[in-house]
């Protein structure tokens, strides 16, 4: 999965000044790669993977999708950079969306996307950082009249709480399927007093890694690490199959605790899990 990272060339000949914590001047072209895996096979759209979860399960996946904001180098000084994001059908501000499936099923695309591209400081760089999700400005925002890639209905999930930070799908989408939807709950506000101003629980998942070379690391995101403590063909019952972010849903609770979130009042027992570096 190691892919080149730095583009060739620098974007601009502005100097930076002396305060410059890299020590050079002007800004480069940087690509930070992202992949989807299940456990040591690569993601395909349609595909069906074994023993997955507590009890081995078989699965056909049909979509594996998420939004990722603010992503931010670590210089050689310590210092986190933010990477300004050129704007795409797949960026839009700080985020981008990463996505994996190709229209295999009904609510997808047959365009894919796996890397986020943007402009830097020049310099090296050794580290980085990201959240997964939408700001809160924009998650909250009219998806009819925002752009690329905010304008999905696919990934949206209602006014108040806004869009699916991550989805993930099995099958053809019935009521029988598993999923995995998170996105932020708890949100007040509706359309006609003023909007949303507030989500008690966020799940924005923060993902950093002290170490990371831009140029041969990828960032991978694991759906057979994700469910890992998750009995797959099992669900509590009157709940949707798998995990919507329900607070009162506990097959969200080991998932949760895999993106490093707390669930239902109680915190993660450890750091996420569900991306990692190759």
């Amino acid at each position: 999965m190691k892919k080149l990272a730095i583009l060739a060339g620098a974007l601009s000949t502005l100097a930076l000044g002396c305060g410059d914590s890299n020590n050079n001047q002007g800004s480069q072209a940087m690509a930070v790669e992202f992949a989807a895996v299940v456990g040591a096979e690569t993601f395909v759209c349609g595909d069906t993977y074994d023993n997955l979860g507590t009890n081995g399960t078989s699965m056909q996946l049909g979509d594996f999708r998420f939004y990722v904001q603010e992503i931010e180098l670590k210089n050689e000084a310590g210092e986190y950079v933010p990477l300004e994001l050129v704007e795409s059908e797949w960026q839009l501000g700080a985020t981008v969306l990463m996505d994996f499936e190709d229209g295999c099923n009904d609510l997808g695309n047959v365009p894919t996307n796996s890397v986020a591209t943007g402009n830097i400081p020049g310099g090296a760089y050794n580290g980085i950082r990201f959240e997964m999700g939408v700001p809160f400005a924009e998650n909250h925002a009219n998806p009819a009249t925002a752009s690329s890639p905010l304008n999905l209905t696919a990934m949206h999930w209602n006014w108040q709480g806004g869009y699916k930070f991550l989805r993930l799908d099995s099958g053809s989408f019935s009521m029988s399927d598993w999923r995995m939807h998170l996105g932020s709950t708890g949100c007040d506000g509706d359309p006609v007093s003023g909007g949303t101003t507030m989500c008690s629980t966020p799940n924005r998942v923060l993902v950093e890694f002290d170490e990371f070379d831009p140029a041969t690391d990828t960032i991978v995101a694991d759906f057979a690490a994700l469910v890992a403590d998750s009995a797959l063909d099992e669900n509590q019952p009157e709940t949707p199959v798998g995990c919507m972010a329900g607070p009162m849903d506990n097959d969200c609770g080991p998932l949760f605790n895999n993106l490093g979130l707390p669930f239902a009042g109680t915190d993660p027992t450890g750091e996420q899990v569900f991306f990692s570096v190759e």
